[in-house]
């Protein structure tokens, strides 16, 4: 019998807290600067992002980069088993939320922006967190399943051309991740979405 999930999240998560707080800032912001150099974050005009927590790579760098270059900006929101993104415009729009995860508040979420057709959501790069990772882009989360989830519904309905409120809308998926997360292969499900690209502090995946 293999390596299960739950092994394989807490190993990993044993890795990443085993760094320590100067290491983190470090990583944290060569894998900012690695994300905000590639095509997807400067050809975006929503940046959907986690909010970082714990020992999480650190998205507060990146989030004051988004807002100095106008992008507009959206944070996650659970809500029972579901989740969605809602616009913020500075952190102070968050508050202690899901497992004291700093959340938006109630404002305008994403799937609503775009039922509306609001200008500017053409392309949109959405920020992933996890817990382990392998080279083939497969994905460990925290067990929530939100993200599966959430990124099933939406580009479900994004696909729904004749009826979607932005036919034209792209959506680009990027996990964050230090390199401790990294394993050579990890157990996975068809169900499980993988994100297009892993950005850790030396690779580009």
């Amino acid at each position: 019998m293999g390596i299960s999930k739950k092994e394989i999240r807490l190993e990993a998560l044993k890795r990443r807290d085993s760094l320590t707080a100067e290491q983190r800032k470090a990583y944290s912001r060569r894998i900012i600067d690695r994300l905000t150099g590639l095509p997807c974050y400067q050809e975006a005009d929503a940046i959907l992002t986690y909010i970082s927590f714990r020992s999480e790579v650190d998205t507060f760098p990146l989030l004051e980069r988004a807002f100095a270059d106008g992008k507009a900006v959206f944070a996650p929101k659970v809500c029972g088993k579901e989740m969605d993104f809602y616009r913020i415009f500075s952190v102070e729009d968050l508050t202690e939320g899901y497992q004291g995860i700093l959340e938006p508040g109630n404002s305008l979420s994403f799937m609503r922006a775009k039922e509306e057709g609001k200008p500017g959501l053409q392309q949109n790069l959405i920020c992933m967190p996890g817990a382990a990772f392998d080279r083939a882009r497969h994905r460990i989360g925290y067990g929530g399943g939100f993200y599966d989830r959430y990124l099933c519904r939406l580009f479900r309905e994004g696909k729904n051309a004749e009826t979607a409120a932005c036919p034209q809308a792209a959506f680009t998926t990027a996990a964050l991740a230090f390199d401790c997360q990294i394993f050579g292969k990890i157990p996975w499900e068809a169900h499980d979405i993988c994100p297009e690209q892993i950005v850790t502090e030396t690779e580009l995946f």
